[in-house]
């Protein structure tokens, strides 16, 4: 009920938010020599002149892109090529309502629409003000006014919008706790407003959930190391709009928002995350046969799995593009389960072997990228068609052989169970498959204890 409260908040009018200071357009300063004001006007003479194929919005953490920032490095030798040319309207100190102000008094207004606008806010919020101050909910409302600022002056601009970075070194630190609260809701509520969220947080921190020296000089702001990684992970989400001839159409992430079950089973995936102290130990992530361990695994996964928390992020008919773009968006937050099962394949059929393997090695990089520390588990795909003469076995022997391949690390396993689900001579009984292609109990058995096995060494 809260989530589905949140959500009734975020996507509310606009003209209601009046008296909630994180979603009123401030000024932080009214001062015309005060260097924000000064800052302002530059960045507005900038933009007018020069224009911002990529524009970078944000506070202290943006601004630490440019001049003498830890994130210079980077953002000259990435950021600011051509065609990008990004241009940074970060502040120091900015909180949601003075982004906002900005946005809406000249840094959107008399050059050509960005291609691409990067978000991260929020920080400053949760910092400033104790949380009966500016509740969760306030802030929230403040990032979804900067995203309706964004859409109604520059349409055709793609919107991403990033998690607000931990807080303190430890995981134990208590500031993290509103920050945490912040970004489940925006993975949550950013695709409905228009807009895609994306989680950085597990890519600078440790593999114990340390904000450390590695990647943040103050356990706040990043480090040179902490830019670097960012802004791997900003490539991911530009090179397809900048540089679409470098990638093929196969392997570009897809969400299915048109469908509104689908756009339901997301929330649901995602709430079922919950808080810091029960976040899942396993995640099925995948198309139909990783939803049946709700269905006709829902034993087997009590049986091998009973003692753990799961998620089950498996969704009837996504291929591997959707797959991937919930690896990427939203089904691997900043929590780190013991382990993650991939399991895709079922409608992939028109993609060569090749495209398959090529597309299924983003997924696993994806997965391995987003939990460094945990267990991952690929699992083959499994046998189509009752006769072992079915063209489809074929292909599918193909695509196994190369599939193990990917498993070529201590923490990467490759699970092949199909000598198990088939009969002596090759035949894929009903017992197993009743339509050859969805799979029974027994079925979800054998894959349940290949599984427990790996999971418990």
């Amino acid at each position: 009920m809260k989530n589905i409260s949140l959500l009734l908040v975020v996507l509310m009018s606009g003209s209601l938010f009046a008296g909630i200071r994180a979603a009123t357009p401030t000024p932080q300063s009214t001062d015309p020599s005060s260097w924000w004001c000064q800052r302002f006007e530059k960045k507005c003479e900038t933009l007018k002149e020069k224009g911002a194929p990529l524009l970078l919005i944000g506070d202290d953490v943006t601004q630490m892109w440019e001049e003498n920032g830890k994130g210079l490095q980077p953002f000259r030798a990435y950021l600011q090529k051509e065609p990008m040319s990004a241009v940074s309207i970060g502040y120091n100190g900015d909180r949601t309502e003075n982004v906002l102000w900005r946005l809406q008094n000249g840094e959107l207004d008399g050059y050509e629409q960005p291609k691409a606008a990067l978000i991260m806010v929020g920080a400053n919020n949760t910092l400033g003000f104790s949380e009966d101050e500016e509740p969760p909910c306030d802030t929230i409302l403040g990032i979804r006014s900067i995203i309706d600022t964004i859409k109604e002056r520059c349409p055709d601009t793609k919107i991403f919008v990033f998690s607000i970075l931990p807080c303190g070194r430890t995981p134990n630190d208590q500031r993290r706790t509103r920050n945490f609260n912040v970004n489940a809701a925006l993975s949550r509520l950013c695709e409905p407003l228009g807009a895609t969220y994306y989680e950085i947080n597990s890519q600078v921190m440790d593999e114990y959930g340390n904000f450390n020296e590695d990647f943040s000089y103050d356990g706040i702001h990043l480090s040179t190391r902490g830019y670097k990684a960012w802004v791997k992970n900003i490539t991911k989400l530009l090179d397809p709009i900048f540089f679409p001839e470098e990638t093929p159409s196969y392997k570009l992430p897809l969400s299915r928002f048109g469908e509104p079950w689908w756009c339901e089973r997301i929330f649901e995936i995602r709430s079922s995350i919950g808080t810091t102290t029960t976040r899942p130990n396993v995640v099925f992530l995948g198309d139909d046969l990783a939803k049946g361990w709700e269905d006709q695994g829902a034993e087997a996964a009590k049986e091998h799995f009973g003692s753990r928390r799961l998620n089950n992020a498996g969704i009837e008919g996504d291929a591997l593009a959707q797959i991937i773009w919930r690896a990427r968006y939203s089904c691997l937050s900043a929590f780190r389960p013991a382990l993650v099962v991939l399991q895709a394949g079922l409608v992939d059929s028109e993609l060569s072997v090749e495209e398959f393997l090529d597309a299924y090695s983003d997924l696993a990089a994806e997965a391995r990228a987003k939990q460094t520390a945990s267990k991952i588990i690929i699992m083959a795909v499994p046998p189509r068609g009752a006769s072992p003469n079915d063209p489809m076995r074929e292909r599918i022997e193909a695509i196994n052989e190369g599939l193990e391949k990917l498993a070529g690390n201590d923490k990467t396993f490759f699970v092949n169970c199909n000598d198990e689900l088939l009969e002596p001579d090759g035949t894929l009984s009903p017992e197993m498959s009743p339509d050859q292609i969805h799979f029974s109990s027994e079925a979800y058995e054998i894959w349940g204890s290949a599984i427990q096995k790996i999971l418990e060494n």
